[in-house]
């Protein structure tokens, strides 16, 4: 099973579904329209529709015009959606943790160094 699966269904938060954790990582960085987030996420649009819907109902996003292009609606992170997408990054966080210290010490050097050559490859 790929890491990144596994990390999302161990650590999986009883709020925030998979889809929703990853609009929330993107909204926090800026606005965003549903067409760039779909784009992003390589869903099509109806699909982050119906998860926006879901986010909107929440309380975790918001939708405003876009002032450039009254046509377009952006997407913003709200309060309340900050603090949840932080509670979830912290279950998903700890869950790391914890399987990092069932690692030796010589799995953590390997794992620490990969890291390092994995910021290496992507400064790059």
């Amino acid at each position: 099973m790929k890491t990144s699966r596994r990390l999302r269904l161990e650590s999986s938060s009883e709020t925030l579904t998979p889809a929703q954790y990853s609009v929330l990582a993107a909204l926090r960085q800026q606005k965003h329209t549903i067409g760039e987030l779909a784009q992003r996420e390589q869903i099509a649009a109806p699909s982050m529709t119906r998860i926006i819907k879901n986010l909107t109902e929440a309380g975790w996003v918001t939708r405003a015009a876009n002032t450039q292009d009254a046509r377009q609606v952006l997407i913003e992170i709200s309060a309340e959606g900050t603090h949840t997408f932080v509670q979830a990054r912290g279950q998903r966080t700890a869950w790391l943790a914890r399987r990092i210290d069932q690692l030796d010490e010589q799995d953590r050097m390997t794992l620490a160094r990969a890291a390092e050559l994995l910021q290496e490859m992507s400064a790059a």
